[in-house]
């Protein structure tokens, strides 16, 4: 780890951004692995958020703004030192002005901004990259912010990068590290604050800049996630527009992983011929914030994108609600390993202990192998001794006689018909309810 200057402009700095909606830059910020800290309407409205390492403060204005901000204490001693160095200020508050701003500008146009406040503002405890052991910079379990990565630098494009050194060097900035390749660049920092200079860049603002080494599936959470404004630049790389027109970007550190993540921990239940990967709704969450579109697929057995697409559909939708859940399992083939069929539990009642049991096989190839039959009785058996089920019930289509007979000999009883229960292909349908109840299933003879 570096050894890092004190700060000259102040012991808390952030981000302050002009927004002419609050709410939309607020989700757009959530989605990014932000949380909302503060707010308040005084002496505009306003609201501060924070991924734990870095400060943002959202202010409603019309005006494209972005500066890098401290908050002092006392701030005329530290005015009159800045004067001392040559620094000019490009705005001074007046004497009516109930909070004291002052606002320097670089000779490339990077507003930074001291205010005299300390209220309401806490220097986030996270560790940004000059802050971290280098070692953890491939461990991403280790990041303070998991869905956007490692705060690196406040991106500035700068026509003359020893010009640039100079006057940050004024501010209180050490050069940490300058380069010559691929262009000039220079990272600088004050101990708290991260700046990097890059002389002629193709950028035209400053852009917040995230490192991770698992960017690629970082990035494809956030597409799932639906963020806007993403512009991918290639597999690991990408630039996000947000809603207040400024720049976010998104970099892999180092190569692409091509090791794989492992999958989250899930119940297999072997059977003769079946494999039974148990899928519930925080393994969803877990595969479409966190993984790629190939390791949902992989996951789940897709052999099309069509399949995955269902499937993200179902996702957004709400896979629960505060009391109806589910529990599926994927059926494989142990000889080929193909996906051949779903079975599990949905309409779960925990509250009632009640649950839906339903299943289909993928294809026709499938079909009079006795591969449901086998697959029915262990996921029954979890269904009472892991779920610990009351009642389970399946309601069958009258002229569905296959899955009739198979529901019975499962041990269901048939209880009624449901007129018009379901519409199907724009009818309305009969279903037939069977159902087993837990005193039913465990018999002495069990």
């Amino acid at each position: 780890m570096l050894q890092l200057p004190s700060p000259l402009l102040g012991e808390i700095s952030a981000l302050t951004i002009n927004t002419q909606d609050l709410d939309k830059s607020l989700q757009f910020y959530k989605k990014l692995g932000f949380r909302e800290t503060f707010r308040a309407d005084w002496p505009f409205p306003w609201i501060q958020v924070t991924d734990d390492t870095l400060l943002i403060m959202l202010r409603k204005a019309d005006e494209n703004y972005l500066a890098l901000t401290y908050y002092v204490a006392d701030i005329q001693p530290l005015v009159k030192e800045l004067e001392g160095k040559g620094i000019k200020f490009a705005s001074k508050p007046t004497k009516t002005d109930k909070i004291k701003r002052y606002l320097i500008e670089s000779p490339d146009g990077m507003k930074i901004s001291l205010v005299e406040m300390i209220q309401g503002f806490k220097k986030p405890e996270g560790k940004d990259m000059l802050h971290m052991n280098a070692e953890d910079y491939f461990k991403p379990e280790t990041y303070t912010n998991k869905t956007a990565g490692m705060f690196g630098e406040l991106a500035h494009n700068v026509k003359d990068l020893q010009l640039s050194i100079i006057f940050w060097q004024k501010l209180g900035f050490r050069l940490l590290s300058q380069y010559n390749t691929p262009s000039k660049w220079a990272i600088m920092s004050d101990g708290i604050s991260i700046i990097g200079l890059h002389e002629n860049a193709t950028f035209d603002k400053p852009a917040i800049t995230f490192f991770a080494a698992d960017m690629v599936r970082k990035l494809a959470a956030l597409k799932n996630n639906e963020l806007p404004g993403i512009e991918q630049q290639s597999k690991g790389n990408a630039q996000v527009e947000t809603p207040e027109g400024q720049l976010i970007f998104l970099y892999q550190l180092g190569g692409i992983q091509e090791t794989e993540k492992p999958f989250p921990e899930t119940q297999v239940i072997e059977t003769e011929r079946l494999l039974l990967k148990m899928y519930t709704p925080e393994i969803m969450n877990e595969l479409f914030e966190h993984y790629t579109d190939e390791e949902i697929i992989k996951f789940h057995g897709y052999t099309t994108e069509e399949e995955l697409e269902t499937e993200r559909m179902k996702w957004k939708g709400g896979m629960t609600t505060y009391r109806i859940s589910f529990r599926g399992f994927i059926m494989f083939e142990k000889a080929t390993g193909k996906r051949i069929g779903l079975s599990g539990f949905h309409n779960w009642y925990d509250m009632h202990k009640r649950a839906e049991i339903g299943y289909a096989l993928k294809s026709s190839e499938f079909y009079g192998k006795g591969y449901m039959k086998e697959a029915l009785k262990p996921i029954i058996a979890h269904g009472f001794n892991e779920m610990n089920l009351n009642r389970m019930e399946a309601f069958v289509g009258p002229n569905n006689i296959a899955s009739q007979r198979l529901v019975l000999g499962a041990g269901f009883t048939k209880e009624g018909q449901l007129r018009q229960h379901f519409f199907v292909n724009g009818i309305y349908d009969d279903s037939i309810c069977y159902g087993l109840l837990r005193s039913e299933y465990f018999t002495p003879e069990q």
